[in-house]
């Protein structure tokens, strides 16, 4: 029996990474596409509050789905419980142009899309592309359909899990060096403002990444990457640090004694 997959993503469902996805996908699932109307990169895990939602019917690849004037995390939580048919078994958000590498998982609408299933209880994957000058989706759709069959049944039994897959933009997959299960790395940039103009009413700004200089540890999500290795970065919407948890428990008993 084909699995019933949700594919959404943070660029628009006319994004060639999305396209890319639903051709490789389509031969083993029900694709039940659901994606925003327009590009909603940066947009992390918000959700459209006090505000209607448009939906239209489009076509992807051969594929009806529906786009939706809204957030990533708001086309998952329609696809769930609106427009599946049947029940939902897993997730896949992406292809991103782009990375989603580190802490900036906090800020992508991809994740934030495959955060939203794994909080409904629905095992995910978010897939990014390392952008570089090839523009391979071909590559990452083919790797990343090769990574969810691998991981199908570990998925299937952890219904909070996101996998965060990375992919290298290469010519020819035998150029990546393998996958590798890896940690978020720290960031590798600053965030710096910058003030562009001013009139009688507003001053406006606009942020500026700056790169800087990080040691990261071959662990990491960054330095696989970096390396030409497939990054997958297992992720739980579950941000409680169970470990200082213990500490602070412990410091609490020593106050209360």
């Amino acid at each position: 029996m084909k699995r019933n997959l949700l594919i959404t993503n943070d660029d628009g469902y006319q994004s060639d990474g999305i396209r890319a996805l639903v051709r490789a996908f389509k031969p083993i699932a029900n694709i039940i596409l659901v994606a925003p109307l327009e590009e909603r990169s940066c947009s992390s895990h918000s959700i459209t509050s006090r505000q209607t939602l448009k939906v239209k019917e489009v076509q992807v690849d051969g594929i009806s789905g529906l786009a939706v004037d809204g957030t990533p995390a708001d086309t998952v939580i329609l696809g769930l419980n609106l427009f599946s048919k049947a029940p939902v078994h897993f997730v896949i958000s992406g292809i991103n142009r782009g990375p989603n590498l580190g802490f900036d998982v906090f800020y992508s609408g991809t994740v934030g899309a495959a955060m939203e299933a794994a909080m409904s209880g629905i095992p995910a994957m978010a897939v990014s592309l390392s952008i570089q000058e090839k523009l391979n989706y071909e590559v990452a759709a083919e790797t990343a359909l090769d990574i969810f069959l691998h991981f199908e049944e570990t998925l299937s039994r952890q219904k909070n899990l996101v996998l965060n897959v990375n992919i290298p933009d290469v010519a020819h997959s035998r150029e990546l060096n393998g996958w590798k299960i890896t940690e978020l790395a720290d960031r590798f940039y600053f965030t710096k403002v910058q003030k562009t103009t001013q009139n009688d009413e507003f001053q406006e700004y606009v942020f500026i990444e700056e790169k800087r200089q990080v040691e990261y540890q071959s662990s990491s999500d960054y330095w696989s990457v970096v390396n030409s290795e497939v990054s997958i970065t297992p992720l739980r919407p579950n941000l409680t640090d169970w470990l200082i948890k213990n500490e602070l428990v412990e410091v609490l008993s020593g106050k209360n004694s």
